[in-house]
């Protein structure tokens, strides 16, 4: 293609000086009149990419440019994909290969080790600022506590294998046991939370182990009411139809008594006088200070045993069995019972 020479003469060249006066002009280089450039000076004119050989051999192509932009991503896609498939081929492995006692004495080495260089730095950190042995010692047993024995359930595909073995192989028993262990485990961490607080706030180490005694004993009557509570579901478990009945019996029995010794200090002539609404609200309000009085209604009524603890069951429950029997109507037959004339 042939690039043809500049013009030789302006565009107004041959028109009339009347209509070159008219002629309203915006560009510069008309206003300020034609420039014809001087013979010999090189005249530089757009050319298009591409349309001659010298800007060809310049300019990369398209491909090129391309290959050369995309060639660092690749390689860095190349290296991911590797480390990729070299993890989904040994957690295959792990899986094929590795039994489950393997693998868990494995992960307790690697836990085991870094636990331990985690110590040692933090040891070394603390006792270039002046920690004391006793205050070593004090904060190696509470990060022991805090610290898992064990290492963390896996969050790759192997400890989701695992979690759902556990979970279809779990009995009812490994399943308590289990929610049982991991009760005790978040009380230990949260009393080695606490101690790290009051320590931080100046606990002395006397009230510490008075703290601790305490909390010891709360445990012991703690574990006293859980293990007296499990008596009991298995004892109801075990019961047939004809305990069922003994139980309905022994509580209107038990309730029938409260509700005559209520209406013997006045307590359901007191109530019938506002109505059955009035003897509903003080049944309901009694009925929750007794399931506070029984354990939150796991002791029931009929399990009560011996002459204490059903004479204090008993005065217990006179607002419950007097707001029942003005609720229900049933006031007007205890005096036809004569029992105090």
């Amino acid at each position: 293609m042939t690039i043809p020479p500049p013009p030789s003469e302006p565009p107004t060249a041959g028109m009339p000086a009347s209509d070159l006066d008219s002629v309203v002009v915006g560009e510069w280089w008309r206003k300020a009149g034609p420039r014809i450039p001087a013979p010999g000076t090189p005249v530089y004119t757009p050319v298009p990419l591409g349309t001659g050989h010298d800007q060809a051999v310049q300019a990369a192509s398209t491909a090129a440019a391309a290959e050369a932009f995309w060639a660092p991503a690749g390689k860095l896609f190349a290296e991911q994909a590797k480390t990729i498939a070299s993890s989904v081929g040994e957690t295959v492995t792990q899986l094929l290969t590795e039994t489950s006692a393997q693998r868990d004495a494995r992960q307790q080495v690697e836990y085991e080790q870094l636990l331990k260089q985690q110590r040692a730095r933090m040891d070394a950190a603390l006792g270039a600022v002046g920690e004391t042995t006793n205050e070593q010692a004090e904060r190696h047993r509470i990060e022991d506590i805090l610290t898992p024995g064990r290492p963390a359930q896996r969050d790759d595909l192997v400890g989701l294998v695992d979690l759902l073995a556990d979970r279809l192989t779990e009995t009812p028993e490994d399943r308590a046991a289990r929610r049982a262990t991991e009760r005790e485990l978040e009380k230990q961490r949260a009393r080695a939370r606490e101690d790290q607080l009051r320590a931080a706030a100046g606990e002395t180490p006397a009230q510490r182990d008075l703290r601790h005694r305490q909390q010891q004993l709360a445990d012991r009557r703690e574990a006293k009411a859980r293990a007296r509570r499990e008596r009991l579901r298995a004892a109801r478990s075990k019961a047939g139809s004809s305990d069922r009945a003994k139980r309905v019996r022994r509580w209107c029995v038990l309730t029938a008594i409260s509700a005559v010794g209520g209406y013997s200090i006045g307590l359901v002539p007191l109530l019938a006088t506002g109505g059955p609404a009035v003897g509903a609200l003080i049944a309901a309000i009694g009925w929750g200070f007794d399931l506070h009085i029984r354990d939150k209604g796991r002791l029931r009524v009929s399990e009560v045993r011996g002459f204490g603890p059903l004479l204090i069951l008993i005065v217990l429950r006179l607002p419950v069995a007097s707001g029942l029997a003005v609720a229900t109507g049933l006031a007007p037959l205890l005096p036809a019972l004569h029992l105090f004339n």
